[in-house]
């Protein structure tokens, strides 16, 4: 009995070790489609936030709308995502998005196209001495502005100025 009370106690200490040295981040991602013309399509937006450091490179797959969402001309969509990777470790953002309904016969002689503007991460965090508000964003583009993302299609956004 004593034993298995140590080996609970030992595995709860070693989870909460493992949590503490796991810090998430907190960050709006502002995604913005053109102002050229594309037709509306319902659908999904979906990023990969890539991260490296001097030890690891990493991958991050979120779905910035899950449910099912008007995509049209000149609008932007805003959602809350949780990354492990700092903010100036993140070196590319993938976009890409998918139809809510991507049987439609027309679909398979031509994608639908979407046009896309940079991408903008931020974050805000208070700092626990000071309760000042420190907050920091990063831009991320494409290799045109603005650019045109098929249908399960994606596109690499950079980090950029």
């Amino acid at each position: 009995m004593n034993s298995k009370i140590l080996l609970a106690f030992v595995l709860a200490v070693n989870i909460c070790v493992i949590i503490d040295a796991a810090q998430v981040y907190s960050y709006e991602v502002i995604v913005k489609t053109a102002d050229k013309k594309f037709s509306s399509h319902d659908g999904k937006i979906k990023i990969s936030v890539l991260s490296s450091d001097s030890v690891k490179t990493s991958q991050e797959a979120f779905v910035l709308t899950p449910t099912d969402v008007k995509i049209k001309q000149d609008k932007t969509y805003t959602a809350t995502i949780s990354s492990v990777a700092p903010l100036n470790n993140i070196t590319c953002v993938y976009l890409r998005w998918s139809l809510a309904s991507p049987y439609n016969p027309v679909y398979a002689v031509k994608k639908p196209v979407i046009y896309f503007d940079p991408i903008i991460v931020s974050n805000s965090v208070v700092d626990p001495n000071t309760q000042i508000s420190v907050s920091a964003s990063r831009k991320f583009c494409p290799a045109t502005i603005p650019i045109a993302i098929k249908h399960a299609d994606g596109a690499s956004f950079d980090a950029c100025t």
